[in-house]
């Protein structure tokens, strides 16, 4: 049947790109909360779309590397029958948009941080700590998640200097 062919294609299309974080994957509502939540939305908002596409979304939904395919509209409406899609996108925005608000990828942002005994002889940055500030303490109040990456570092002055990059997830 070519819309189960086409639904599994674009599944393990899906599947080729992006991970979740098991982070995000904890705070997910199982398959069969999900799958409830979603039926119950649909009835509640009149969509009517049929059993196999439900369950083509039950299948994206289980497959953890594949759900990031749920946050964007137009990625899911290619999972969906063409005479389904109008329905489709209303399940989407009305309902799948209120049940996994958190699935949505997270904002990254990178900081340049430089470290040292006075600002102006610092290389490029976008963040000054003083002399043996710590580029971890800094992140551990301003990101839900970070990495620290050491970029540089060189003497000079009382305390020498160093450049590093601050992997910033969920800017606080």
């Amino acid at each position: 049947m070519r819309t189960c062919r086409a639904v599994f294609m674009s599944l393990f299309a899906v599947l080729a790109h992006g991970i979740i974080s098991e982070a995000y994957a904890q705070s997910l509502p199982t398959p069969e909360q999900f799958n409830a939540s979603l039926k119950e939305c649909a009835a509640r908002k009149d969509i009517k779309l049929s059993e196999d596409t439900l369950n083509s979304i039950m299948k994206v939904y289980s497959s953890e590397t594949a759900r990031p395919v749920l946050t964007r509209s137009s990625e899911f409406l290619t999972l969906v029958p063409e005479s389904d899609r109008l329905e489709a996108y209303r399940l989407h925005s009305d309902c799948i948009a209120t049940i996994l608000p958190e699935l949505a990828p997270p904002v990254t942002v990178t900081y340049r941080i430089c470290a040292g005994e006075y600002q102006r002889s610092c290389q490029p940055h976008d963040v000054y700590l003083y002399c043996y500030q710590s580029a971890a303490d800094w992140a551990k109040s301003r990101c839900s998640s970070y990495k620290v990456q050491r970029l540089s570092t060189y003497g000079g002055n009382k305390c020498g200097y160093s450049l590093d990059a601050v992997i910033c997830t969920g800017p606080k």
